[in-house]
């Protein structure tokens, strides 16, 4: 079988994904549309979010798809991040723009590509969500949300850069970790694309190649090779053919695979280095900021959390925000609530968008964000005497009677923290009526 020239299919096909990604995101806002629920059964391609649910719980029902992109993986290689990924079709669109093939030089990161897949996914396995941040998903709608509250996407200009000065393809090949993922298993594919038997070594194919996959001296094609197609077009003397993988050789690894003593050295470097940063990565004791309704406890939701911004660009008052650098690492980018600048108005739609579970679908009875509390000192009713009652009026929970002199008193059991008394109290800040997070965050 002959590897046919897909110089329009392979610039369409990432471009649409792209594209979609870019219009369901613009879409999260209130109402939001059924059909947005599509980008969310989109992220699920992604193997490495099923990593992260298997280690919170139980088999979900939608993993059917991430062993979709695992099968198609085993069959030719990386298909998802050649032609599905739609971060991979931003770059993807940027070299066809400015056709740079990856330097020499970047051979010497090849060593230290799976010690950096080793450290995220025991980072995961840890316990903290920012190996979830750096894949695609996650990262590329995160930029997007930070776009369109008007905010500087450094990380996705980072990408862009390095995909017009060092290489086409240097964050799918050298820092992605669900490409890494799947290149790694790519070593075990079924079928590979190879040079034609008639190869006379020109290496044109080598200086198109997004990904420095490319390899006529071995007359093959590695374990990046992202199908695109661009070796089999500049060939001289033919399209590239698919073939089967040779099958393990005398020392029973698969080809391409070595397992010396620097490689074992360097991957037991990387589990102790995600250990020592699994430690720099908890959350501060004194830390309980205020989550979106349906959050899980704490500890939980930092671990499933990938920073994603889906739920800050779907708020409609745009009380959730992210947190500052200056609240840690562990803390950084996760969504949280000011309620004095912006309360909750509970459309739940936080919930709906959320792909990790990090905040679950949860009744707003059965919600507790925090519990208001009134510091009689300061309230208009309780120090001075005053008819005021607005806390009363604003929550939708109806959570805040009055009693016998008309001052306002909180009935803890039907509060469910939104932070709508304590935005409309009309005291100088600090608020009269202030919403404390709880420790436990479902009922």
């Amino acid at each position: 079988m002959k590897l046919s020239p897909l110089r329009y299919w392979r610039t369409l096909i990432p471009a649409a994904t792209l594209l979609a990604t870019v219009a369901l995101m613009a879409k999260y806002t209130y109402p939001l549309p059924t059909y947005t629920e599509i980008l969310l059964w989109y992220t699920r391609l992604d193997p490495l979010l099923l990593v992260s649910q298997l280690r919170n719980g139980g088999l979900p029902i939608w993993a059917w798809l991430p062993f979709l992109t695992l099968l198609v993986t085993l069959l030719v290689g990386r298909v998802f991040c050649g032609w599905l990924c739609p971060l991979g079709g931003l770059l993807g669109l940027l070299n066809s723009i400015k056709k740079n093939p990856p330097p020499d030089g970047l051979k010497k990161l090849q060593p230290y590509r799976l010690p950096w897949l080793i450290f995220l996914l025991t980072l995961l396995a840890l316990g903290s969500g920012w190996a979830l941040y750096f894949s695609p998903f996650h990262l590329l709608t995160e930029e997007l949300s930070r776009i369109w509250l008007s905010q500087f996407p450094w990380m996705l200009l980072a990408i862009v850069l390095s995909g017009l000065f060092i290489a086409p393809r240097f964050w799918c090949t050298y820092l992605c970790p669900t490409g890494l993922l799947l290149g790694f298993i790519s070593r075990w594919r079924l079928f590979r694309a190879k040079p034609p038997a008639s190869c006379i070594q020109c290496g044109r194919c080598t200086k198109v190649c997004p990904s420095g996959a490319a390899a006529p001296e071995q007359a093959a094609t590695k374990a990046d090779c992202l199908l695109c197609g661009r070796c089999s077009e500049i060939c001289p003397v033919g399209l590239f053919d698919i073939v089967r993988q040779p099958q393990a050789g005398a020392n029973n690894s698969p080809a391409g695979i070595e397992f010396s003593r620097r490689e074992i050295l360097r991957a037991g470097t990387a589990l102790l280095a995600a250990g020592a940063a699994s430690s720099l990565l908890m959350k501060p004791t004194a830390a309980n900021p205020l989550r979106p309704p349906g959050a899980l406890e704490e500890d939980e939701f930092l671990s499933r959390c990938s920073r994603c911004g889906r739920c800050i660009k779907v708020c409609p008052s745009q009380c959730i925000k992210a947190m500052p650098f200056s609240s840690g690492p562990a803390l950084f980018l996760t969504p949280y609530i000011v309620a004095r600048e912006a309360r909750c108005e509970l459309t739940q739609h936080c919930q709906k968008v959320c792909p990790t579970g990090a905040i679950a679908s949860l009744p707003i009875s059965q919600t507790l964000m925090g519990l208001a509390e009134i510091d009689h000192s300061r309230c208009l009713g309780w120090a001075e005497g005053k008819l005021c009652l607005l806390c009363q009026e604003q929550c939708p929970q109806h959570a805040i009677d009055s009693d016998d002199k008309d001052r306002p008193t909180v009935r803890t059991e039907l509060c469910v923290g939104c932070g709508a008394c304590e935005n409309g109290c009309p005291i100088d800040s600090p608020a009269a009526i202030v919403v404390k997070p709880q420790p436990t965050r479902r009922r």
